[in-house]
């Protein structure tokens, strides 16, 4: 990193003075980055030298524990994203991880080795899994076995995991529902009809999910363990242009739940028109004439930061769901502790809020709200 004073930790370069920057361009408060990020910098100055002099004179030595992972403090509660495959069957124009997509599979036996560590560990507390991220998880062949170790692992852990729903045939629901373990299952639907859903997921995408819908619901019928629910994206249709067949299946299924789009940017917003997906130029173009220009980036940290563990097949975890890149990789849980990689998250995270949004070069055009962990989260189960 050009111009940073950095330490390495494992096998990672942890960022300790970056050159502030994109302040004039991407962030809402300007006088706020600019003025308050230098006495935000000499705040932290002092634990940033500290730990530096610490590995200058003994290179073994641990790095400086985070309040949070010290000896003795409360858990910190963290939001675990698991990823199946980078793979993906589909090419979503509104998705916001195609730029990660690849051809990696998790193996159980990874999956097992990291969710030990995280177990064991005291110094966190898993609170929720999604046993899907990047690809379609389903295009794993051994999808199934991660669900079996999943909960072997952390049976009293919420679960739920997505998918577009193409890939469910009959005797891969079968296989699915065999693994007895209570979770929810979530089918992916765009807009509410065939029109909405191809424009962004590909033609004849609709009637394809509506036949997996189907099939889970009839082979789920009447098993204790399995909720199924429909993901909803609301691209602003009128319920009266919903396709019936659809609005039977939307009365059989546990849940319902309808969000607006996340946009490329990390920002929740209405889709204009339906033509702005009849390309991605187009939707770029509206993203950076109209939806941008009303969504300043935020000057603190976001829910997500130091709260959320996104572990890729290769055990790389990154710092939240819509990252890309080394640069937002905070660890490996194959390969380090869980102590060490939390520890990251949590530093990740201080910088944000002591030095601003706009100095993280990572996250400097990033929309998400700012956030936090309230009582409330602590409780979710």
């Amino acid at each position: 990193m050009t111009g940073a004073a950095s330490a390495v930790v494992g096998r990672f370069e942890v960022a300790q003075g970056w050159p502030l920057q994109g302040g004039k361009y991407f962030c809402r408060h300007k006088y706020f980055c600019r003025q308050e990020q230098a006495w935000r910098m000499r705040q932290a100055e002092g634990r940033s030298a500290m730990a530096t002099v610490q590995r200058q004179f003994n290179p073994e030595a641990k790095p400086m524990l985070h309040a949070n992972t010290a000896q003795g403090a409360a858990p910190s509660p963290v939001w675990l994203w698991l990823d199946p495959t980078t793979r993906c069957n589909l090419a979503c124009r509104l998705c916001y991880t195609k730029e990660s997509h690849g051809k990696l599979d998790l193996d159980p036996a990874d999956l097992e080795q990291a969710l030990i560590k995280l177990k064991d560990s005291p110094a966190l507390e898993v609170k929720t899994i999604h046993l899907n991220w990047r690809g379609e998880p389903l295009m794993n062949n051994r999808f199934h076995e991660l669900l079996a170790v999943t909960r072997d692992i952390m049976p009293d852990v919420q679960l739920q995991w997505h998918t577009n729903g193409t890939m469910l045939t009959r005797k891969r629901a079968r296989q699915l529902l065999e693994v007895k373990h209570r979770h929810k299952i979530f089918v992916s639907i765009d807009g509410g009809n065939a029109l909405s859903h191809d424009l962004n997921r590909g033609e004849g995408t609709f009637l394809r999910t509506l036949r997996g819908l189907e099939i889970l619901l009839e082979e789920a019928a009447g098993d204790e363990h399995v909720k199924v629910g429909v993901y909803q994206i609301d691209l602003g249709e009128p319920i009266e242009s919903y396709d019936p067949a659809f609005l039977r299946l939307l009365e059989r299924v546990d849940d319902h739940v309808k969000v607006t789009p996340l946009l490329p940017g990390g920002a929740h917003h209405d889709v204009a028109s339906l033509s702005d997906l009849e390309s991605d130029e187009k939707l770029h173009q509206r993203m950076m004439q109209d939806v941008n220009p009303k969504l300043p980036v935020p000057s603190g940290a976001c829910f997500w930061a130091g709260h959320v563990m996104c572990l890729a097949p290769d055990g790389k975890v990154s710092i939240c769901i819509i990252s890309h890149g080394q640069h937002g990789v905070i660890g490996n849980l194959f390969e380090e502790s869980a102590e060490q990689v939390l520890e990251r998250g949590l530093a990740f995270r201080d910088r944000m809020e002591t030095q601003g949004r706009c100095s993280v070069g990572h996250c400097k055009t990033c929309r998400k709200p700012v956030g936090q962990v309230y009582a409330k989260h602590r409780l979710a189960a």
